[in-house]
């Protein structure tokens, strides 16, 4: 490759780069703004269900809501393409994949589940940059819930459990923090990496 050659490769890589880091700094700033709205207290009315002995639930007359209906996601991703023909459709995409929401009774004793959704990818290109998954997943399954909404659906999850972290990331607003913000319901963070030891140890130095 001649010098001519090497200067436009540099000079997209430049370009690559800048605008990578364009991209952080404006989801920087939507993390922050999103942030204020973060509540870290506990404030719902949840009264938890009291199994028996005998395996049933016992719900008590007090003032308060049940907490009954508990929901799950998470977003995965194929690395490997089942056929040729399917590698060829999928060329011009980034990622390909699935969103998936699914609802439990967690009154009953064997956790039913009473709702399940899924959401495919077939044309996705949002990049996946460390700290920022939010903004590659949160849109995914925000559509799952709002379908749920839209449709008045009676097993709307009180409480959410999101694959992903939520206080315990470098910016204290993961994944899990994101989306409770955006759809408006207490989520849990249940991440496979941690991102903030600092963090982790601070909340172990409280609760023991």
């Amino acid at each position: 490759m001649d010098d001519h050659g090497l200067r436009h490769g540099r000079d997209r890589g430049e370009s690559s780069s800048s605008s990578s880091i364009e991209i952080q700094n404006q989801w920087r700033e939507i993390q922050d703004l999103l942030k204020e709205r973060l509540i870290t207290q506990d404030d719902f009315p949840w009264k938890l269900p009291i199994p028996s002995s005998s395996g049933n639930v016992v719900v008590e007359e007090e003032e308060g809501t049940l907490l009954k209906y508990v929901g799950g996601v998470d977003v995965s991703y194929s690395k490997e393409l089942d056929s040729a023909a399917a590698a060829a459709a999928a060329a011009a995409t980034a990622a390909c994949g699935c969103g998936s929401l699914v609802v439990l009774d967690v009154t009953t004793p064997t956790l039913q589940v009473v709702y399940q959704d899924f959401f495919l990818l077939t044309n996705f290109d949002v990049p996946y940059i460390p700290s920022f998954l939010a903004f590659r997943e949160a849109p995914i399954l925000l559509q799952l819930l709002q379908k749920m909404k839209n449709t008045d659906n009676p097993f709307y999850p009180q409480l959410l459990l999101v694959d992903g972290n939520g206080l315990l990331h470098p910016r204290g607003f993961g994944l899990a923090c994101h989306l409770g913000v955006l759809a408006n319901i207490p989520t849990i963070g249940i991440g496979k990496n941690v991102t903030n030891l600092l963090l982790l140890l601070n909340y172990h130095s409280f609760i023991t």
